[in-house]
């Protein structure tokens, strides 16, 4: 390669930070909609991980970003195991079309026992061949109290006009908390509707607006879920749309609520809810699920889950991923990676939320029509 300019760095951003109990070494390798920019990344992260000790991978990009027709996260992985990288060791982060949004979904990314991936204590390498790694480690650490490094190897020639600060992202928006809603505006965990209005419940804000979007509010989710504060901290909580009711997942926690009331009205325990669950859906995660005629559908990032109700449980029927069970999946969407499901009453059809998009699914399990982008107004008052 003709390299005009190369750069090499390590850097410890100057923060002495309290070290987790059992603090790891986790490389986040950011992905490119270019595949040969893709192909240098995998082989910059290859080469570190032949020079350090790295626990955990997480590869961070989504599926047909800017017309591309690549699945970033599954092309590095692949990449990597060529290059002698252990399989148990890579996770796979398909959700970001940005680099604002590797940050975003990378940060809360968790493994098969439900445990967050990056924590308080950890090091973190975050890698490319371009200085937008800069960026991201800032913030990582910063906000995310870990021990951030980048780990660039590139060939790009900065533009008078460019900054190390790549698009703000370390220094653009103080509120992280702000910076992340804004990064993904919106993509809701659960979305309900009474009389003319709509609500979308993101982390812990209640978005209501009308079917128009002429005019919304915001309050907290604590005002109308006081409960959701009693849950497992460490835990990942699921809502899963029954109709009139959710059921939700927090550990090994089901909580059964009425829509209506937002009152608990039964409990179950997750271990016990799916009669011959596969063993790696026992602890893992997952982010939604919905009941939908007389089945039983779970979204994981990789994967959905299919069981049917038999005397007041459910019953295993199979695994498989979305673009398997659904027909004209959307490529963009990846294997699955649904951040919110609920069923239509009137048209009876399946409406599944993801990354700031939606798209309706029909009873013959077939995708109609493109993905929609969900355009919400933007929230300035967050205190609300």
């Amino acid at each position: 390669m003709n390299r005009i300019l190369w750069i090499s760095l390590y850097w410890i951003l100057g923060v002495n930070l309290g070290i987790a109990a059992n603090p790891k070494t986790v490389m986040l390798v950011l992905g490119s909609a270019d595949p040969t920019t893709l192909e240098e990344r995998i082989e910059i992260a290859a080469r570190l991980y032949r020079t350090q000790p790295i626990d955990k991978i997480i590869v961070s990009g989504g599926c047909g970003a800017h017309g591309s027709g690549i699945c970033e996260a599954t092309r590095m992985q692949q990449g990597l195991q060529a290059k002698g990288v252990k399989r148990e060791k890579i996770y796979k982060e398909e959700n970001a079309k940005t680099t604002v949004q590797n940050y975003i979904f990378s940060r809360v990314l968790r493994d098969e026992h439900d445990q967050q991936i990056i924590q308080p204590g950890d090091t973190v390498f975050v890698v490319s061949n371009h200085w937008h790694a800069i960026s991201v480690a800032a913030r990582l650490q910063q906000h995310d109290h870990v021990i951030a490094r980048f780990y660039i190897e590139g060939n790009l020639i900065p533009k008078d006009t460019d900054k190390v600060d790549y698009v703000s992202i370390f220094n653009g928006q103080p509120d992280n908390d702000k910076f992340v809603l804004r990064g993904t505006w919106l993509t809701p965990e659960a979305v309900w509707s009474s009389a003319d209005s709509l609500y979308y419940l993101s982390g812990d804000l209640i978005y209501t607006t009308d079917a128009g979007n002429s005019s919304f509010t915001v309050q907290r989710s604590k005002m109308v879920f006081p409960f959701l504060n009693t849950l497992c901290n460490d835990c990942s909580r699921a809502f899963i749309d029954g109709g009139n009711f959710w059921w939700i997942r927090s550990g090994d926690q089901m909580l059964k609520v009425d829509k209506k009331s937002k009152q608990i009205v039964g409990e179950a325990t997750w271990k016990d809810w799916i009669v011959g669950m596969p063993k790696s859906w026992e602890k893992a995660a997952f982010s939604t699920g919905v009941l939908w005629e007389d089945k039983l559908l779970l979204f994981a990032p990789e994967r959905i889950l299919v069981a049917i109700e038999k005397k007041g449980k459910f019953a295993f029927v199979e695994e498989t991923v979305a673009g398997n069970y659904f027909k004209d999946w959307p490529f963009s969407w990846g294997n699955s990676n649904v951040a919110a499901a609920i069923s239509e009453k009137e048209s009876g059809r399946l409406k599944l939320f993801r990354n700031m998009e939606t798209v309706r699914i029909g009873k013959d399990l077939r995708v109609q029509g493109k993905p929609e982008a969900l355009k919400l107004k933007w929230i300035d008052d967050l205190n609300r």
